[in-house]
């Protein structure tokens, strides 16, 4: 929306030469004469420097910052925070790390072991990355036992550390004969970045549909995205599908699977606390997948090193595993396109030559496509 333009065309002079048109025009309307008439007499220069520069100066700062911050549509992220939100009771969500259970297995399970709190546990290399967990608390082995579980968080806050099982493996300081992973479902509290301002914007915007007392869609919409789930990865399904008063809700996290402890959460929220419209039967629920088997094979410039690793991380970021890239990921109700992520890999890969896949696009309804297999493959 071009404000400037706006104001232009409703007569306002957005630069100096159209203010000295209208000072001329008012001048000949009140039949005024200057005796020098000048653009550089005194009496021109004096108008320019206190009146045409200042409000000029001041129009185009009304154009520019005040017209586009009273607007939810096009206010910048300062006006949405310190505004927009509060005045709605809506506030930026703050970064969140992540949190889960590890699970830890020993061979020899003679005598007792343990590992200490504050130990951290490392992913590979994703995308000159590398995702750090920190122990919460100790790790004891009694004399028999081959398996442990302990609490761990991300060293850093967003959803970057919501990784899919097996992906945190590595001590960073060994423990001898001590093996360690994430399991499916390892998370208790996903993590988050500092909500961003697009996401935010549509938060506001979505309370414009939750004025009235009922729970109507919207209502349930901004219940669960209090959680931390964008209000685009949110699907409600009505029309009684569990029977009279029923409706469904399937919910998706930007990276990684959403965890029991989340749809726990929510749904103790809505159902348990009583965040729910009268004789509502309101369930959240994670989003339907369906698996895709996915091969690529690719071929390089000559004398360029080998992306292989790299082009699997950034195919797996496309699919939500990841955040190392930054990709058009999938989403339900859409067409994810095969030829724009080609067009992807090379805009990110300079070294790679061509790169094909075995699959052609995907147009998911209300399911979001997971990879079942990924391989990556030179050609």
């Amino acid at each position: 929306m071009n404000f400037k333009t706006m104001m232009q065309n409703a007569g306002l002079p957005m630069d100096e030469q159209a203010a000295a048109e209208q000072w001329q025009a008012q001048l000949k309307e009140q039949n005024i004469q200057v005796a020098n008439n000048s653009p550089f007499s005194p009496f021109w220069r004096t108008v320019e420097a206190l009146i045409t520069k200042p409000l000029v100066q001041l129009l185009n700062w009304v154009a520019q910052q005040l017209m586009p911050n009273l607007f939810i549509m096009t206010a910048n992220r300062d006006a949405l925070i310190e505004k927009h939100g509060p005045a709605r009771n809506v506030f930026i969500q703050a970064g969140v790390k992540a949190q889960g259970i590890l699970t830890f297995t020993r061979q020899d399970t003679a005598g007792e072991n343990s590992i200490i709190a504050g130990a951290q546990i490392a992913t590979d290399v994703l995308g000159e990355q590398v995702y750090k967990l920190t122990l919460m608390q100790d790790v004891h082995f009694a004399a028999g036992q081959s398996t442990a579980y302990a609490l761990a968080q991300a060293q850093e806050e967003g959803a970057a550390y919501n990784l899919p099982a097996n992906a945190y493996r590595y001590f960073i300081d060994q423990q001898e004969g001590i093996t360690v992973t994430n399991n499916q479902d390892w998370l208790i509290k996903p993590g988050a970045n500092t909500e961003s301002t697009e996401h935010y914007r549509q938060r506001i915007r979505n309370v414009f549909g939750t004025a009235a007392r009922w729970h109507i869609n919207a209502v349930y919409k901004q219940i669960i995205a209090s959680f931390g789930v964008p209000i685009d990865n949110i699907y409600i399904q009505t029309g009684a599908p569990r029977g009279p008063g029923t409706a469904n809700a399937y919910i998706y996290l930007d990276i990684g699977a959403v965890p029991t402890a989340l749809l726990g959460a929510i749904n103790q929220h809505i159902r348990a606390a009583g965040h729910h419209g009268l004789g509502d039967d309101f369930i959240v629920y994670a989003m339907a997948t369906t698996g895709f088997n996915v091969t690529a094979t690719y071929k390089l410039h000559s004398q360029s090193e080998d992306i292989q690793s790299e082009l699997t991380t950034f195919i797996q970021a496309a699919f939500r595993q990841n955040a190392a890239y930054a990709p058009n990921r999938v989403a339900h109700q859409s067409t994810f396109s095969i030829s724009q992520l080609i067009a992807e890999c090379h805009a990110q890969f300079s070294e790679l030559q061509s790169i094909k896949f075995d699959i052609d696009d995907i147009t998911a309804a209300n399911w979001l496509p997971v990879l079942s297999s990924l391989t990556v493959t030179k050609g």
